[in-house]
């Protein structure tokens, strides 16, 4: 690719000497001598610049710094000077837009405004516009983007480069891929407004829309490029792209996911890489849930094949805290906030302790930092389940039980798990405002493992239940679950079925906050605890997870304040003086 379009435009030739004479207005009466003096100094300034030819970088840059300081509306100019004002106005706008066609970064200053409320530069962003410039003019073949969510990435490189790109090249193909079908649309969609946009129009004039293609997920040009954008499980044999761009190719779910992988991992070499165009370009624009992603497990098998490093993939890695190569790039202080514009650092500091506290550091290593960290060693840390040492659990305000059934009695079926676990309250300070918040605390008081046929099973949910007098039974709808659940609201009991969502790993990753912030509490020197204990810390390596399966339950109801889903059980969330009813709990042993 290289830096000529096909539009024809003449308006990417070299700009010629605007002639305007410097205006140096009269002094008058009506405008108090500040605001005048202001708008004098603007025009003269204007008028020397638009009297110089146009070419370099720095032209374009004056031109939008000048239209920035100018008055919003002509009405605040003094009027004997309105005229000079306006036509040196004009001729700044046209050169903006003739540079704009060019360079991609005057094409984000001028249309960002117009596509996201409140738009803010930022340095992150003019290096990303020249990466994206080196990708049209031939240079970088293959870019990856890594930055933390709300950044702007996907504004810039799957909404405004497309369109800037297929403005230049409007008998293109270009193919934007996502990890649905809906989020693909959203950008096509997104793409096709802005080219739909007059100011579009103004700097690529003759591009325009088909009107009788226009799908937000695949439209085409009057010139016949062509845009189409599809999920990664939908059908993309048969079309070809110059520019293919991936955007969020995994979901979290996916990317925690084994499976979710797996799949990503083997749709690659068939994928999206072949559908490239001698000379195409792949860019993919990433958020890192998991170390052994897409992205990462390209660029080590780039590492392993020992590719030439004018062939490698082109990372942009820019973590919420600069680092000293992320720091040298942006020209920023190292250590300082990436987005002081928009994330000033004690705004940034704020933030990363509400994430640690709600999602765990995993998250924001992963998502803001850019490091997402390995699986090895386990999901659940040592040093985050908390030991209680006193003899009896402390008073708690519910009570949950939790199961996890199976079907076989069999020595090599997996087993079924009643877990009690109570609730309590304590009182925690934050360290940088002062505040006391009162947080859920989980504490185990029962466990019961075992291979059950199901009439054993039945009769040992009612021995537990009995000893517990819990508020709330959680059931798996699996395996004999479901006949559980049937038969404990034939005897009234109050019973929430939990019907999985995502994986298991998933479930294990989405509760490992609570575990970290030291919420979740077991009995010391008791062998049913210390028996959950070796599960949690060795998941998902060892050999059986049931109590892992009805401890993250537990985790998730006090997370996620689940709500009954059966009409029959809202009763038991009504009775009000059940509810208020506290109780001491006591050790199973």
């Amino acid at each position: 690719m290289n830096d000529t379009t096909d539009s024809g435009n003449k308006d990417n030739q070299e700009e010629k000497t605007i002639d305007v004479v410097p205006i140096v207005p009269k002094r008058g009466r009506g405008r108090p001598k500040k605001i005048r003096k202001t708008v004098e100094e603007l025009l003269l300034e204007a008028s020397e610049r638009l009297q110089r030819p146009v070419g370099g970088v720095s032209a374009p840059s004056i031109a939008f710094k000048t239209l920035e300081k100018a008055p919003q509306s002509v009405e605040e100019v003094p009027a004997d000077i309105q005229l000079a004002y306006e036509t040196i106005q004009r001729s700044l706008r046209v050169i903006a837009s003739r540079r704009a066609n060019r360079d991609f970064l005057t094409y984000i200053r001028m249309m960002a405004p117009k596509v996201v409320d409140g738009f803010k530069m930022g340095r992150h962003i003019e290096v990303i516009a020249q990466k994206l410039q080196m990708v049209v003019d031939g240079k970088i073949k293959r870019l990856m983007v890594f930055l933390p969510p709300r950044s702007s990435k996907s504004v810039i490189c799957s909404k405004l480069f497309p369109s800037w790109y297929i403005g230049r090249n409007p008998k293109h193909e270009i193919m934007t891929i996502s990890h649905s079908d809906q989020l693909a649309s959203d950008f096509g969609r997104s793409v096709r407004d802005i080219v739909d946009m007059p100011e579009f129009t103004t700097v690529f004039n003759g591009v325009q829309l088909r009107q009788d293609v226009r799908a937000s997920g695949k439209w085409m040009t009057n010139k016949n490029g062509s845009y189409y954008a599809a999920g990664v499980r939908s059908q993309i044999a048969g079309r070809g792209a110059h520019i293919a761009i991936l955007d969020d190719a995994m979901s979290e779910e996916d990317a925690i996911s084994s499976a979710g992988r797996k799949y990503i991992k083997e749709w690659w070499p068939s994928g999206l890489r072949t559908r490239l165009m001698p000379n195409g370009s792949i860019i993919i624009i990433n958020t890192r849930y998991h170390h052994d992603d897409l992205c990462g497990w390209l660029l080590r098998q780039e590492e392993k094949m020992d590719i030439p490093f004018s062939k490698r993939w082109d990372v942009i890695r820019i973590p919420a805290w600069l680092d000293r190569h992320s720091a040298k790039l942006l020209d920023l202080p190292e250590g300082s906030s990436y987005f002081p514009e928009w994330k000033p650092d004690e705004v940034l500091a704020l933030d990363e302790q509400e994430i640690r506290a709600t999602n765990g550091s995993r998250y924001w290593e992963s998502l803001y930092m850019q490091n997402p960290m390995p699986d090895e060693g386990g999901i659940i840390k040592k040093n985050w389940v908390t030991w209680w040492e006193g003899h009896e659990p402390p008073r708690c305000d519910f009570i949950i039980q939790t199961y996890d059934t199976a079907f076989s009695t069999r020595t090599t079926a997996d087993y079924s798990v009643i877990q009690t676990w109570g609730i309590f309250n304590n009182i925690d300070t934050n360290e940088l405002n002062g505040v006391e918040t009162v947080t859920s605390n989980l504490i185990l008081l029962g466990n019961m493992k075992g291979r059950y046929e199901y009439p054993e099973l039945r009769r040992i949910a009612a021995q537990e239940y009995r000893k517990h007098r819990p508020d709330i039974c959680i059931v798996e709808k699996k395996a004999s679950g479901q006949s559980l659940i049937q038969d404990m609201r034939k005897s009234g009991l109050p019973v929430l079925e939990y019907t999985p969502d995502k994986d298991k790993v998933s479930r294990v990753y989405s509760a490992s906050p609570m575990f970290e912030s030291r919420r979740v509490w077991l009995p010391k020197d008791r062998s049913w605890s210390n028996d959950l204990f070796d599960e949690l810390i060795g998941f998902p390596y060892a050999q059986h997870d049931d109590q892992v399966d009805a401890c993250i339950m537990a985790v998730h109801y006090v997370k996620e304040s689940w709500r009954l889903l059966h009409p029959e059980d809202k009763k038991w969330l009504d009775d009000e003086d059940r509810r208020k009813t506290k109780r001491v709990a006591y050790w199973r042993v």
